[in-house]
């Protein structure tokens, strides 16, 4: 099968055609590859009520906008604010609740994966 430049570009060697469009229409842990390493000394950095960012499992969120609609409170969250809320977040969540309530809500954005 011959391939337009466009398609070459997008496909790594031996994929089907459009691969790539089918990985990032997956959810979002599908796509975690594709988006950037961050260390935890940086979401550190990020550790107020007008700047969030927390660890769940390998993603890193940040969670500013979230804060004011947390059923739960803002002060929960911001217990974990620059840390790994990962233990706590699992005892009383599913991790579906992230994207279903924050992503596709627009309150919660993906700013990448933990530096391991």
């Amino acid at each position: 099968m011959k391939f337009s430049l466009f398609q070459s570009l997008l496909l790594p060697f031996g994929s089907e055609p459009f691969e790539c469009l089918r990985l990032l229409a997956s959810p979002i842990s599908s796509f975690d590859i594709l988006t950037m390493s961050v260390s935890a000394e940086e979401v550190a950095k990020h550790n107020t009520d007008k700047d969030c960012w927390v660890i769940v499992g390998d993603q890193v969120l940040d969670v500013t906008n979230f804060l004011s609609e947390h059923p739960g409170g803002k002060k929960s969250i911001m217990m974990f604010a620059g840390k790994d809320a990962t233990e706590e977040f699992d005892m009383l969540h599913d991790r579906k609740v992230i994207k279903k309530y924050g992503i596709d809500e627009g309150t919660v954005e993906l700013k990448g994966t933990i530096k391991k």
